[in-house]
């Protein structure tokens, strides 16, 4: 039984009006004539997501449909035709590729007239959860050496993948949007009698006598087989550009963002392999190399992420900074509004620069602190230590032209063991 509110509540903390511009999915709706839903698994700032049932699956016969599916259902202020149609060129540039198997792409896609007007809805295989998830239910909040390592070599795969075969710039990789794959399909049928059975507490929206219903989904404990991450959600994917351009656009979360990105300088592909390297040490660690670098007023200061960058790996190279210095002069097509709503001609002033002085040191140089990168890691001794800080030094490049692709970087020794057991595997 729904637990139903006697008066308006906001169900996900949605500002304003935000609210009337998600589909009201309830429990138990047949969508687009075949999905019927279980339970509200998550929701984002423009979609929830539901565990949903295959109408079309056959319980009596071998059925190529899948009994459980899970609709991503987009809020009508949110314009889905980029995910929709970067997710297809994904899941058909060379679907023999490694990489493939550790990206989520849509089985399928329809749209969901709602009270309020149409809803684009992407269809996914489930996930179990999140790697932030995941990775915060263990113990001690990190992951053990060993998986660690196999976690980063999949999503090198898939970033090979990505960037060689389909020319895509993901943009945005962090532990949130990085998806563990469900183990055994007896998982989803197990959640899904106990929802018939004894139904999650949700809550309920009333206002003007309509009712949308609140349900957190849980796949309940791991059964203990290898666990698998998928790389998820591209809606901030970017197109490669073709000889050797790069894109100037505000991009990446605060503590993942690539030094040439803060510049104000073109960026490509190796924002990835810079962002991929940093996330290392939240899986490892559970630290952010760059935590919180915000001014006195809380919020983001790019100074400060300057001045951590700095702390940790050194100055960055000249041709870097004279780099920074020539795009203070670059203009955009037109202005763009930075955070602090001030109008920016360029992406040098979006971000707060110029960064460096007429000597090359940074204006902020007072920020600074005493700690090396190699003071960072605790989780690793010895030869394993420094094997992985070498692994880190080819992510972690200020210069984004020397950043190592995803296809050498798996060729480290750090994966040796992995690449043994897939050439063992590939010869059986």
């Amino acid at each position: 039984m729904a637990h139903i509110i006697d008066e308006p509540i906001e169900e996900e903390l949605l500002p304003g009006d935000r609210l009337s511009r998600f589909h009201p999915t309830r429990p138990c709706e047949v969508l687009h004539g075949r999905f019927k839903t279980i339970a509200k698994l998550g929701y984002g700032a423009g979609s929830t997501v539901w565990l949903a049932e295959n109408l079309r699956f056959k319980k009596w016969r071998k059925s190529s449909a899948p009994r459980y599916v899970s609709v991503k259902i987009s809020a009508l202020d949110i314009d889905a035709t980029w995910e929709t149609r970067i997710s297809k060129l994904i899941a058909n540039a060379e679907p023999s590729h490694d990489g493939l198997g550790f990206l989520r792409t849509p089985t399928d896609a329809f749209r969901l007239t709602g009270p309020e007007g149409t809803h684009p809805c992407l269809v996914y295989t489930p996930m179990r959860e999140t790697l932030f998830q995941l990775q915060h239910r263990l113990r001690r909040q990190r992951l053990a050496p060993s998986l660690f390592k196999f976690f980063i070599y999949c999503l090198l795969e898939a970033l090979d993948y990505l960037h060689t075969k389909c020319y895509v710039i993901y943009t945005d990789i962090k532990d949130d949007n990085i998806m563990v794959m469900i183990e055994s399909d007896a998982v989803l049928v197990d959640f899904a009698k106990s929802q018939k059975k004894n139904p999650q507490p949700r809550h309920a929206r009333i206002e003007d006598g309509h009712i949308t219903y609140l349900s957190q989904g849980g796949f309940g404990p791991l059964q203990g087989t290898r666990l698998l991450p998928r790389l998820a959600d591209f809606n901030l994917t970017f197109p490669g550009l073709v000889e050797g351009r790069g894109h100037l656009s505000a991009i990446q979360s605060h503590r993942f963002r690539a030094p040439e990105v803060i510049f104000g300088c073109p960026w490509s592909y190796s924002v990835d392999i810079w962002n991929l390297g940093l996330l290392m040490w939240n899986l490892l660690e559970d630290i952010s190399l760059f935590d919180r670098p915000a001014g006195e007023d809380g919020e983001y200061d790019a100074h400060v992420h300057l001045a951590q960058m700095v702390t940790l790996l050194g100055d960055p190279p000249e041709e870097l900074i004279e780099r920074e210095r020539s795009f203070r002069k670059h203009q955009l097509e037109r202005p763009v509004m930075n955070p602090r709503g001030k109008e920016c001609k360029n992406m040098n002033e979006f971000w707060g620069g110029p960064f460096f002085d007429d000597d090359n040191n940074i204006l902020r140089r007072d920020l600074m602190g005493g700690k090396k990168l190699a003071d960072t890691v605790t989780e690793m001794a010895g030869d394993e230590k420094e094997e992985f800080l070498d692994f880190a030094s080819g992510m972690l490049q200020w210069w984004p032209e020397k950043r190592k692709t995803a296809k050498e970087l798996l060729q480290h020794p750090m994966f040796d063991s992995l690449n043994e057991k897939r050439a063992r595997s590939i010869d059986t």
